[in-house]
């Protein structure tokens, strides 16, 4: 074997630690992502028009009924 027991612990802890910073920025990015309010504040003229097109369709599919 090519390593000591004490490298391949140090390479397990590291690639933990790598690991653990990778998911927590990747929370990090979904819960920005997800953040309506954030949206909104950084293109509120792209919300605007979403939230009217989707009124208008919700508004055309329950007004057939």
């Amino acid at each position: 074997m090519g390593q000591s027991t004490h490298q391949i612990a140090t390479d397990i802890a590291r690639t933990r630690e790598d690991l653990k910073s990778n998911i927590e920025e990747l929370e990090t990015r979904v819960k920005d992502a997800t953040d309506w309010r954030g949206q909104f504040r950084r293109h509120p003229g792209a919300m605007m028009a979403i939230a009217a097109v989707g009124g208008a369709l919700l508004s055309a599919l329950i007004g057939k009924r």
